[in-house]
């Protein structure tokens, strides 16, 4: 923190303290009797429901599809965006090799 925001911040809770009357003595002795072990306020949001403020449940992940199964019993291994699958029996499919020869890895296609 650098030092005109280190004055600005202490100029500001000595107007807050004078506001409220509380006097750097009764500071100090509030924060000799506060437990050492109090964690610092957490500063992450938190999503709440509507005007009640309740935290909001997490919706649970949406199942993914099945994928149809090969008629050898295998399943696909590797799959596009547009549905289309390949179990990696008998030659690579046109797809794949297009993206392979463009430089795609062929593990991001594995399922």
């Amino acid at each position: 923190m650098d030092e005109r925001k280190r004055d600005s911040i202490i100029a500001y809770l000595r107007s807050r303290m004078a506001e409220f009357g509380i006097t750097e003595r009764a500071l100090a002795e509030a924060l000799a009797e506060a437990p050492a072990e109090t964690p610092p306020p957490s500063f992450t949001k938190t999503r709440t429901n509507g005007a009640h403020g309740a935290p909001k449940a997490k919706r649970p992940m949406p199942q993914l599809p099945s994928l149809p199964q090969a008629s050898n019993g295998v399943g696909p291994i590797f799959r596009n965006a547009s549905g289309d699958t390949w179990d990696g029996l008998g030659d690579m499919p046109e797809w794949l090799k297009r993206a392979v020869h463009a430089g795609q890895d062929i593990e991001f296609y594995r399922v």
